[in-house]
């Protein structure tokens, strides 16, 4: 069982850890378009940007009708999976698509999103935001039985160049197809050394098997964990005002590990899933020199390989 002891609660994440953010990371992280901009910079993969909407002028003139198949029209600033619009096929119509859940959408439903997305509406603080869409990923195989629709990603806490714990987000029909916890996804803890998933979480609650289904939380191999780990060690690279943040990626079944955006103020709920706790951890690595990503990785498998 998790040792309460050594918990990282809020009040100590904020104090103790989130202040090792600089504004300028809080400001990129923050910024969907921002951390786009400076993983490119540094060679980094990330999904691609097929439209971005900084004024009203540009979502009336944008032809939607051309979008291809499915894709994502996301918020730039926005939080919690909030305003998140995930498209999952073309309708019988020019101009009309179904959603994850099954619902009809068109273009004149995506133009009234976009602009409540300029608008602000689902901001981190409520203040007018860009609007952009995304190519959808094409999942890996492995992973379509165990998600109802959308796209599971991976979620890496990074700190002082070091993965300290990580955990495989599932997503589920109560979360409508996306990936966040609070929204109904499913965490499930992640071996740091193995790649193997453990435990899992779903509403607070532990689970065993994927609801509604007889497979197993434990025992899947998430493959290339080791260049998703060094992946999101190059994120802190290419963001050094970032001291103690989540990095999320995706695992295209073509392109490999991608990273989706980063998150300044991870959730603790990662601990529950891993049964690991934090606090012990973070003070193990505080203070230490990592040369580069490959060392950090060595030194996350030698500190918090799990036991079996």
């Amino acid at each position: 069982m998790i040792n309460v002891g050594n918990v990282l609660g809020l009040n100590a994440r904020n104090r103790l850890f989130l202040s090792s953010n600089k504004k300028e990371g809080r400001k990129i992280a923050d910024s969907k378009l921002q951390t786009k901009r400076f993983l490119r910079r540094a060679g980094l993969p990330t999904p691609r940007i097929l439209a971005t909407f900084y004024n009203s002028a540009k979502i009336n003139e944008f032809a939607w009708e051309t979008l291809p198949d499915n894709f994502v029209l996301k918020p730039s600033k926005g939080f919690g999976g909030q305003g998140v619009l995930i498209v999952k096929r073309k309708a019988k119509w020019a101009g009309e698509w179904y959603l994850m859940d099954g619902s009809l959408i068109g273009t004149q439903d995506l133009r009234f999103h976009a602009l409540e997305i300029l608008a602000g509406r689902f901001s981190l603080h409520n203040t007018p935001d860009v609007a952009f869409i995304e190519e959808r990923i094409k999942i890996q195989k492995m992973f379509a039985k165990y998600v109802w629709h959308g796209t599971p990603d991976i979620r890496v806490i990074i700190f002082n160049k070091v993965p300290v714990t990580a955990m495989l987000r599932l997503p589920t029909k109560g979360s409508r197809g996306r990936s966040n916890l609070h929204q109904g996804a499913i965490g499930v803890g992640v071996g740091l050394a193995t790649g193997i998933t453990t435990n899992g979480v779903l509403n607070g609650r532990f689970i065993k098997f994927i609801p509604e289904t007889k497979r197993k939380i434990n025992g899947l191999k998430i493959p290339q964990w080791d260049k998703i780990l060094t992946l999101a060690v190059r994120a802190q690279e290419a963001v050094p005002s970032l001291g103690y943040f989540g990095v999320d990626i995706v695992l295209d079944k073509e392109r490999g590990p991608m990273i989706l955006e980063l998150n300044a103020r991870p959730g603790l709920e990662i601990q529950n899933a891993n049964l690991a706790p934090l606090k012990k951890r973070l003070e193990r690595i505080e203070g230490l020199e990592i040369k580069d990503a490959e060392h950090g990785v060595r030194i996350a498998k030698a500190l918090f390989a799990e036991r079996f």
